[in-house]
């Protein structure tokens, strides 16, 4: 328990900057997809209750990808974060 608490009780160095790479890397492929279908009419996008084709929809997605990517960073990175302080703590009292 002693090496598990000390090993992954650091805070981590770039890791923000690691989570938003790998999500975005993630995300890229379905929003390619999903602007191939938009642009051929199969799937629209949705903004403010309205169906939205062809370029504009395209430029919706390329313009949301990096907000999504970043929401999904901002959120692991807060539970990690939160884990970490527990590590911390417990580090703390017990070694």
């Amino acid at each position: 328990m002693k090496k598990l608490i000390e090993k992954y009780s650091t805070k981590p160095i770039g890791l923000f900057k690691t989570l938003f790479i790998t999500f975005f890397a993630g995300y890229i492929p379905f929003a390619l997809i999903h602007i191939a279908l938009n642009l051929s009419g199969v799937i629209p996008v949705n903004f403010n209750d309205k169906p939205i084709y062809g370029f504009q929809g395209a430029l919706f997605i390329l313009l949301y990808t990096p907000l999504v990517a970043l929401l999904f960073t901002i959120t692991i990175w807060i539970y990690f974060m939160i884990g970490n302080l527990f590590l911390r703590l417990l580090k703390k009292l017990f070694l």
